[in-house]
């Protein structure tokens, strides 16, 4: 039994553990308790591209193209990446919070929005030029300009993304847990979240800012964020990149809409298990910066028994209504056959993404985000990207052999993170946040 750890004059002391044979059922509850506001809150986020994707759907193809496009090409070059330096956050925060430093927790937040504004500008920029960009990139001409005019649109949900997410960080970590639609409703999540953060009791104590701090803490973000962003975006990349290869496909938009309509469904469904990790995560810094390795390694259990769970339900649910899922987003009766011709690997795709994403928490709560970064980039550009092109572009397979990569390098990404996973020493883990949140240095795990 590993022992805890306590600080006491800036020195970790072990001290008795406290381990009782019903912890797992506790702790269960307590991630569970964390995920369910995490997933609610994502999904009513993620249901408005949803609800523009599905309107866009049924005023025909090119529009359904166009849109998806668009929202896969902002995703790739801006959300993902202002969603992946927050990941530090989750390692930054959720440790402080746990080793009692609540002063480093505010002023690691208001780190990290001053280092996203500046961030969005220059991908707003590029943002502007996307319809050329695409033309350039040998994309249809019609669906392009479609495609730009979206896009333009969602110019002011990037600036809202970065206000909104850390601040949602900033919460997540104490276990408090059409396009102008999209830019408005995130700035008035922005702006209540702000006012929440302000004036709530609850963040009284982790509020404050130390200036003296600040330089150092934006340092620490970026050297967690960078790793953080590389992971995150490596992996949303390939999902967002089948839609642009889709479009080099024989019948662009037949397979743009269907591969748009699957992706769609599959983010869907993928922020039910990102709650999970995203309790996992808290729960995971928590305890290790609170110098309990042995309830860390029983929450990764924790998350695990809840993927077990729901990919199961969602997984079967999924395979049951395939003949009527496409039917939500088109009206064509050809792409709702194709998208139950494509149930079954979406119903893997489910399964494996659920359990890497609970595993990616367990990397973002441990500081570990470079090691999920080289595994994304053996698991989905070595083995997924080939796969998928091979089988596409060279087999015939077209939209489904893209997705048949996406499975294969998912494959491959689960089983490394579960290897790592299980691997690791959590006692050094232990250490390893000490140094950084007492002594502000940050290494590299090992």
């Amino acid at each position: 039994m590993e022992e805890p750890f306590l600080v006491r004059d800036d020195r970790l002391v072990p001290c008795k553990a406290t381990w009782q044979r019903g912890q797992f059922m506790v702790e269960l509850k307590k991630v569970s308790r964390l995920a369910a506001p995490m997933a609610t809150v994502t999904i009513a986020q993620y249901l408005l591209p949803v609800i523009s994707v599905m309107v866009a759907g049924h005023n025909g193809e090119l529009q359904l193209s166009g849109v998806a496009l668009a929202t896969s090409f902002t995703n790739v070059s801006g959300f993902s990446v202002l969603y992946g330096l927050v990941g530090a956050l989750e390692t930054l925060c959720g440790q402080a919070y746990g080793a009692k430093q609540y002063d480093k927790i505010g002023t690691y937040t208001y780190s990290a929005i001053a280092s996203n504004i500046p961030i969005s500008l220059l991908i707003s920029i590029l943002w502007i030029y996307i319809d050329k960009l695409l033309i350039s990139l040998g994309q249809d001409p019609d669906i392009s300009k479609v495609a730009g005019s979206y896009a333009f649109w969602l110019i002011p949900a990037l600036f809202g993304h970065a206000i909104v997410i850390p601040l949602t960080r900033f919460l997540q970590t104490q276990g408090n847990g059409a396009a102008m639609a999209i830019s408005v409703s995130f700035w008035f999540y922005a702006a209540i979240l702000a006012c929440y953060v302000k004036f709530s009791s609850s963040s009284e104590k982790t509020r404050g800012f130390v200036s003296d701090d600040f330089a150092s803490c934006v340092k620490q973000y970026f050297h967690y964020g960078v790793p953080s962003a590389a992971m995150l975006c490596l992996e949303w990349w390939l999902f967002e990149l089948l839609i642009l290869f889709s479009g080099l496909l024989p019948n662009p938009k037949l397979e743009t809409s269907v591969l748009s309509i699957c992706l769609t469904t599959s983010t869907l469904h993928y922020v039910i298990p990102a709650g999970v990790a995203a309790a996992v995560s808290t729960r995971v810094s928590n305890k290790l910066g609170a110098g309990n390795p042995q309830v860390a390694r029983v929450s990764v259990l924790a998350g695990l028994c809840l993927w077990l769970v729901e990919s199961a339900f969602f997984s079967t649910l999924l395979f049951t209504c395939k003949n009527i899922v496409g039917y939500a987003f088109s009206n064509s009766k050809e792409v709702v056959d194709y998208v139950a011709d494509l149930s079954p690997f979406l119903c893997l795709s489910f399964i494996l993404d659920g359990f890497t994403a609970v595993l990616n928490g367990v990397a973002r709560g441990s500081g570990w985000q470079h090691i999920g970064a080289w595994n994304n980039v053996v698991s989905y550009y070595l083995v997924g990207a080939p796969v998928g092109l091979y089988l596409a572009f060279i087999r015939g397979f077209h939209g489904k052999g893209l997705w048949c990569g996406v499975v294969v390098g998912s494959a491959v990404q689960a089983t490394i993170l579960a290897i790592v996973t299980a691997s690791m020493n959590w006692k050094e883990q232990v250490r390893a946040r000490y140094t950084c949140i007492f002594c502000f240095s940050c290494y590299a795990l090992d």
